[in-house]
């Protein structure tokens, strides 16, 4: 298995999330809401963070392999995403993405590796921009396209969109419009991405954050595939000295 890639499929897929339903709401208690309305609390209720830090728990499990990995996350708007993966405290992976790069240092391995952004997309068949990446990661909203139409789903609000190639499903809580649940699809590839976000806590300064994520991802032709990410230590707007050296002894692996 090619371990830098190995890593980063770990990190793509953590970038992507939603939640758990509301309690205690009947769903004829729901007030029909029309579409405007419920995307603009959808937006107003994003985390704006010119800088985010956080610790983080990883459940990941495939058809191969199970494993638990403590990770450190920190993300300055716009310019840059920075995750580290450990194993029994021994850090194993570290990375770096911009706008246009990504940086991956496999410190098992003595080795490195240098991708465009694009690779992302066509390794992982994920529709990513770097705005896309950073919003996922924090709880946000992507928008494949506007063009939405709105129902009443059980205690919740649905928000669907469709376009030639992706589709989009936002679930909202019924009575604080927090997004609650995700589907993306990829058609054209045959994927669909399943993301729950819960444990909703507020943050010094900002909104509510999600301190839970559990996603799925699956396809026709690919083995199942799902990640649990339980976060702490959450901070908003505090900045951070990020640290990405790559050793020269380390041999580049393309």
């Amino acid at each position: 298995m090619n371990k830098p890639l190995f890593w980063l499929g770990i990190a793509a897929l953590l970038l992507f999330a939603a939640c758990h339903s509301a309690k205690g709401l009947a769903a004829n208690d729901l007030k029909k809401r029309s579409t405007r309305f419920l995307l603009k609390e959808l937006v107003e209720n994003q985390v704006d963070a010119e800088w985010f830090s956080a610790k983080a728990k990883i459940t990941y499990s495939d058809a191969y392999e199970n494993m638990v990995l403590s990770s450190n996350i920190r993300i300055r708007k716009d310019s840059l995403i920075w995750m580290n993966f450990k194993k029994l405290s021994v850090e194993a992976v570290r990375i770096q993405i911009t706008p246009d790069s990504i940086y991956i240092i496999d410190r098992l391995n003595n080795q490195y590796s240098i991708k465009g952004f694009g690779f992302l997309q066509k390794q992982y068949q994920l529709p990513a921009t770097f705005e896309s990446l950073q919003n996922l990661l924090l709880g946000n909203p992507v928008f494949f396209t506007t063009d939405l139409e709105s129902d009443v789903l059980g205690q919740q609000y649905q928000l669907v969109g469709a376009g030639t190639r992706y589709s989009n499903t936002y679930l909202l809580n019924g009575l604080s419009y927090l997004l609650e649940g995700l589907i993306l699809e990829d058609k054209q590839e045959k994927l669909v991405l399943t993301a729950v976000l819960s444990d909703y806590r507020k943050t010094e300064g900002a909104r509510n954050f999600s301190y839970f994520r559990s996603v799925t991802l699956q396809g026709e032709d690919k083995d199942e595939i799902s990640v649990e990410l339980e976060l702490s230590k959450v901070e908003i707007n505090v900045p951070k000295i990020i640290s990405f050296e790559i050793p020269e002894r380390y041999t580049r692996m393309d």
